[in-house]
């Protein structure tokens, strides 16, 4: 199992992923990965809101992946969300997907599309990539 870890910081009023180094990347495997988002920096002692919040933590955004590519998306009180991703051999499990990360950082929500409070620039849109 491959450990994918990709920290989130505030940026310019919304969340931002840090995919550097194609870091979002995951490569075809023997087994499963686990992507695990990170509030770090400026982000660090927030939460990713819940998976039933009116904006939850985290969110496909456009075409969504086929069922049973990915597991379902589990934040936790240490400022964690974790994902599996069963990129194998699956029908379509190549591919790349955008999503919506919403987080709560000292009582204020940020998103990794900057609608709060008012719209603001957005680095890039966060995408998972299988290959």
């Amino acid at each position: 199992m491959t450990a994918i870890n990709l920290n989130v910081t505030i940026k310019d009023g919304s969340l931002d992923v840090d995919q550097s180094g194609n870091a979002n990347h995951v490569p075809k495997t023997a087994g499963s990965s686990t992507i695990t988002w990170r509030l770090n920096g400026n982000a660090h002692g927030g939460v990713f809101n819940s998976m039933t919040a009116a904006n939850p933590g985290f969110a496909w955004k456009g075409t969504r992946p086929p069922d049973g590519i990915f597991g379902p998306a589990v934040p936790d009180s240490q400022g964690n969300m974790t994902m599996t991703d069963l990129n194998t051999n699956i029908q379509g499990a190549s591919g790349t997907w955008t999503y919506q990360l919403w987080a709560t950082i000292n009582g204020q929500q940020y998103s990794t599309i900057a609608t709060i409070p008012n719209p603001r620039a957005v680095t890039r849109d966060p995408t998972i990539v299988n290959n």
